[in-house]
């Protein structure tokens, strides 16, 4: 399957602050921030048409990130 072209300005918006807060407040953080040492991890990549939404998210420790990130390199799927 080829892979869907995205813009540099369509990733620009996904990765905006306000859906990035926005969907971390929808996942239970009422501030609106994630508890240190955890990031938000687009389960579909924003580069391959994934969008910032409550499905398509996880929040994860930083060193899980990583690692998920250092596997995707691995197998050529980032």
């Amino acid at each position: 399957m080829k892979k869907k072209r995205i813009t540099k300005t369509a990733i620009k918006k996904e990765r905006s602050s306000k859906k990035v807060t926005r969907v971390i407040k929808n996942k239970g953080y009422k501030k609106g921030k994630l508890p240190a040492g955890k990031e938000l991890h687009h389960i579909k990549p924003v580069s391959e048409g994934g969008k910032t939404t409550k499905k398509n998210t996880n929040v994860v420790s930083k060193t899980k990130h990583k690692t998920i990130h250092k596997n995707r390199r691995k197998k050529g799927k980032v």
